[in-house]
């Protein structure tokens, strides 16, 4: 096994690559696609599915391909046009993406959050799938089936076959290269890496770099036809091959620790600085509609994101991209934790993985371990030095909570062992699942309780389908009428209720097969398990699981909001409510003593003062009432998993909510995940630790993460280690720790090429910091500074 103290030095090669991604990053990138079609008088003719696959057939058949002169993992993933985050062909008819508007669709629709099943594509490799697929297509022809079945499977065959495509050109780049190259050394690299690429035309991947080569075109095929998904289970997926390697003698650990740095690198060519980058008008968002005029949100238009609307009226809607989640590719793999089988699965790509986490100090992928009760001490002791040398990372989970939390909602033990992320920290089963996730602002549910006429005129802005609207026809209390801290509680909750009832209703209502008739999926429906044995694509419900995570978002900022009026309004008295709700209408213009005062006497969540982080348990426990009382009654079989999760909205959601009782001005960022209050955590680490803890974590199946900071100036890092054993001892569910110097950060503010390799966590992924819009940067400094 590998250990600590062997770690290597980065080889030449590895240095080349670093170099070239580094410098790629202030290089604007070309974008190829524009105006793709496979749309013709014989085309048109066809079952819209088979439309889908040959669109995808013709970007792997065209997209541009290279191969650089250090590399020995190939392939490039494509970068879109600005009209769309991929370039994709247009395959619907102007009628049927018309349809699609009015049935709140669209061709646009991708998939993201969930991992194809790398273990089952590597072990029958591609050629193995198409012959799976033929089988079962040759006895749907000869049975008689309905004639959409045989248009699905000759789909499939379709988009697999573009998949076998590219890499077929990367084996002709690869054999045309080693023609003409003059240097022996790299001469024969070529002739291996054509090679390989002919191996994994014919049969499934035998070695490591095989095994890594595979999952990489696989991602590669899937992310430039526009499915942004993770990894999986990583040091899982890919233990089997490097053991037996080894165990043959044909390979080194150092050899297949280039190979992963190598990986790594790759997953950060076609990151771009914010100055320079092209926003995806479709990228996380749906846009105003071409065909019908309206914005039909919520990512009803994205499949893999949210399937909600609730009639354009909830901080989930309005809240649109802001420049941070332009460097978010969803790019996550997990390693460490239980075997399906319970054992502790932490083996010698664990380590390589960390070692690439440690040394390279790039953004993606996203690394999460996850720990249990015997997790080695080296694994913490490995974690823990990344993080002490400026990683942003990796982030943990709490196999002990998230495990028996999945159990819980009758997931099998040996799949529940089986969770990995699905983007950020949000858990699925990895192979088997489809995801969707959106959120439920606490802080929402407050400013709708003290400050609802403000809601009541923001109908008339923008889209609003009042038929699916959940808060149509409530009108709380009059606010400045509340004699009891109680009845405002109960308010909050009655607004919580109603948004998520609604969630629950829309999604009802909108997953009935719909999207099939616009955006199926069938090149990735038979990469995840069941969808072929159920003989259903995955927009139609064919993954064993179906998981939509609803997540409580500013939880910290709704918490000490309440506290606030709990003890000035209700058990003081020192000030009237009305004062205070004035105060919110208005901004806090003209009241900057009383703001002063609530920001720094009145305690905060994250500081282990049992006053207020009591009132952020109550919130949390009355989100949990309402999920579990409507989620008894889903009738489509779904898994509506608990969460607290902002990711990076908690800048784009805080500009919908106005100025709040904690002293926040109208448009700060909210509260961060589980976390602490902007500037309001004051009593360090360990103190922001302790009030997660209280939260009941073992509940929330979908994650809680803590976003903790630790400034390197400000020492504390030695007892890092302990930091992350109370963690997994005490309880927790999600715990992400980055280290940096605030002075450091705003020095990169006025110098940012002296600070290129800077990493910061940005919700649920980590990015360079000079990389960021200037908002995400101020509030890194934030995060930063309150704990040092």
């Amino acid at each position: 096994m590998q250990t600590i103290e062997r770690m290597q030095p980065l080889t030449d090669r590895v240095q080349r690559c670093r170099a070239y991604v580094q410098e790629g990053r202030f290089i604007k990138k070309e974008r190829w696609g524009k105006g793709l079609s496979v749309l013709d008088e014989k085309t048109v003719r066809l079952p819209l599915v088979i439309r889908k696959s040959l669109a995808t057939k013709k970007v792997l058949s065209e997209m541009p391909i290279q191969i650089e002169d250090y590399e020995l993992i190939v392939g490039v993933r494509i970068l879109g046009t600005t009209e769309s985050f991929v370039p994709f062909p247009e395959f619907a008819t102007e009628e049927e993406n018309k349809a699609a508007a009015d049935n709140m669709t669209s061709s646009r629709s991708r998939f993201g959050h969930i991992s194809p099943h790398y273990p089952m594509i590597l072990e029958k490799g591609m050629k193995g799938l198409i012959e799976e697929v033929e089988v079962k297509l040759d006895n749907a022809r000869q049975t008689g089936a309905d004639p959409k079945k045989i248009d699905w499977y000759e789909a499939i065959i379709i988009g697999l076959d573009g998949m076998q495509e590219l890499v077929r050109r990367y084996h002709y780049l690869a054999s045309d290269m080693a023609g003409t190259e003059k240097d022996k050394t790299r001469k024969k690299e070529l002739e291996d890496i054509a090679q390989i690429c002919k191996n994994l035309l014919e049969r499934s991947p035998q070695t490591f770099r095989e095994a890594i080569q595979s999952m990489w075109f696989t991602h590669i095929a899937l992310y430039s036809t526009g499915d942004r998904l993770p990894l999986g289970r990583f040091d899982q997926t890919l233990c089997p091959y490097l053991k037996r390697d080894l165990e043959k003698g044909e390979i080194t650990l150092d050899e297949a620790q280039e190979l992963v740095d190598l990986l790594w690198l790759k997953s950060n060519e076609n990151i771009q600085t914010y100055g320079i980058q092209e926003l995806d008008s479709y990228a996380f968002h749906a846009t105003r509609n071409a065909y019908s005029g309206k914005q039909n949100e919520v990512n009803v238009n994205l499949t893999g994101g949210r399937l909600t609307c609730l009639g354009g009226n909830s901080s989930s809607e309005k809240a649109g991209l802001d420049g941070a989640s332009s460097q978010q590719t969803l790019m996550s793999l997990v390693i460490g934790g239980v075997t399906p089988e319970g054992e502790d699965a932490t083996n010698p790509v664990t380590y390589l993985c960390l070692d690439a986490v440690r040394r390279l100090k790039v953004p993606m992928p996203y690394t999460y371990v996850r720990f249990h009760n015997r997790t080695p001490a080296e694994l913490y002791q490995k974690v823990a030095e990344c993080i002490q040398e400026g990683c942003s990372g990796p982030t943990m989970y709490n196999d002990e909570v998230i495990i028996p939390s999945l159990v819980n909602l009758g997931i099998p033990i040996d799949d529940a062992r089986d969770y990995a992320p699905v983007g950020c920290f949000e858990t699925h089963v990895q192979g088997k699942s489809e995801f969707r996730h959106v959120g439920v602002s606490a802080a929402e549910a407050l400013e709708r309780t003290l400050y609802p006429e403000k809601w009541e005129k923001s109908k008339s802005e923008g889209w609003y389908l009042g038929s699916m609207d959940p808060w149509r026809g409530w009108m709380p209390p009059d606010p400045e009428k509340y004699t009891s801290f109680e009845d405002i509680m109960k308010s909050v909750h009655e607004a919580i209720d109603r948004n998520i009832k609604g969630i629950i209703e829309s999604y009802e209502i909108l997953r009935d097969g719909r999207l099939y008739n616009i955006a199926p999926l069938p090149s990735l429906s038979a990469l995840i398990k069941n969808c072929l044995e159920k003989e259903k694509d995955i927009t139609q419900g064919g993954t064993e699981y179906a998981f939509y995570m609803i997540e409580i978002c500013g939880l910290a900022t709704a918490a000490d909001s309440l506290a606030v009026i709990k003890k000035m309004c209700f058990e003081e008295k020192s000030v009237a409510l009305s004062e205070i709700i004035d105060a919110m209408k208005n901004n806090w213009e003209g009241k900057e003593y009383l703001r002063q005062m609530v920001r720094n006497k009145m305690p905060a969540y994250g500081n282990d003062v049992d006053y207020v982080d009591d009132i952020a348990v109550e919130i949390t426990r009355m989100f949990l009432e309402s999920l579990n009382k409507y989620r008894s009654h889903s009738k489509n079989g779904t898994i509506f998993t608990a969460g607290i999760a902002t990711f990076e909205g908690y800048s784009a959601m805080g500009r919908i909510i106005g100025a709040t009782p904690d002293g926040r001005l109208a448009g700060e960022a909210l509260s961060d995940n589980a976390s602490p209050s902007l500037g309001r955590a004051s009593s360090g680490q360990t103190a922001a630790l302790n009030s997660y803890l209280k939260l009941p974590n073992k509940e929330l199946s979908g994650g809680c993460c803590l976003n903790l900071a630790m400034n390197k100036v400000g020492g504390g890092l030695s007892e890092l280690p302990a930091l992350l054993r109370s963690f997994v001892e005490g309880g927790g569910n999600v715990l992400n720790i980055a280290v940096n110097d605030a002075e450091k950060l705003r020095a990169a503010q006025k110098e940012p090429e002296k600070y290129r390799d800077l990493i910061v966590r940005v919700g649920g992924y980590e990015a360079y910091f000079i990389d960021l819009p200037p908002q995400h940067q101020e509030l890194q400094i934030i995060k930063c500074s309150q704990y040092s």
